[in-house]
């Protein structure tokens, strides 16, 4: 099925709208309040920054594929509906049958490097080699993958400094019997206190941790799976419409 224009960029758009609203609602019930009041660790506080920073860089990119896939959706279907389309490289430029100019893109771009791979030296023949474009392939799923490694890293941060949250927590509920000698009705109530504090420390930053990475996580397969499709559009442009002519 077709996908419409900037289809990536419309689904982060509602998984983000999605998140909006159940801050607008954890922040009307109070809940996300207690969540920060009840972390004495702070730890919450640093996962949720971690999220925003992420966030607003996963913006960037959902832009710029989204982008990337709909010029490449319109080379696609250029070269597909031509009879016989005829690549050309004038100026450092691609042009299709003499006339028409590939806007710059990643696709343009390989395409650029495709047929300089594929053209032999002068006074040469061609060579069966030139049909292995593998390398440029990879090439081009590094460019457009390697940029979302830094957000997969976070995810696994967010999910650590949870963990470390949890530790901390546990770390000040059993500090606050260790010398403890006198266990009368204020001594056990004062107890009781740190220990919940400790508990609240420990449970909100594995819960801050562990909803922001899986966020994250989500934005971040968005955006691998709109680059993977990219790559399959490439390969089977270069492959069935481009190579056979070159």
């Amino acid at each position: 099925m077709q996908k419409g224009e900037h289809h990536l960029l419309l689904v982060w758009l509602m998984l983000i709208s999605v998140i909006a609203f159940a801050l607008f609602i954890g922040w009307h019930e109070r809940v996300i309040l207690l969540l920060y009041l009840g972390d004495n660790s702070k730890l919450s506080w640093a996962i949720t920054l971690l999220f925003f920073i992420i966030t607003i860089y996963c913006a960037r990119r959902v832009y710029f594929i989204s982008c990337e896939v709909n010029v490449s959706n319109n080379i696609y279907s250029l070269i597909t509906h031509s009879k016989r389309a005829k690549i050309s490289i004038r100026d450092g430029d691609v042009y299709i049958n003499d006339d028409k100019k590939l806007p710059d893109c990643l696709l343009t771009g390989y395409l650029l490097d495709l047929f300089y791979h594929a053209a032999p030296p002068a006074g040469a023949a061609r060579i069966e080699s030139r049909l292995d474009n593998s390398e440029l392939i990879d090439v081009l799923e590094a460019k457009l993958k390697n940029p979302h490694n830094i957000g997969w890293f976070i995810t696994d941060i967010m999910i650590k400094l949870g963990l470390l949250g949890t530790i901390i927590g546990f770390v000040l509920m059993l500090g606050s019997v260790v010398n403890v000698t006198d266990f009368d009705v204020s001594t056990m109530q004062n107890i009781l206190k740190q220990m919940s504090s400790g508990m609240g420390t420990a449970l909100y930053t594995t819960f801050a941790g562990l909803v922001c990475s899986i966020l994250t996580a989500a934005q971040f397969y968005l955006l691998d799976q709109a680059a993977d499709e990219l790559i399959d559009t490439t390969k089977h442009l270069t492959q069935v419409h481009i190579l056979p002519e070159l």
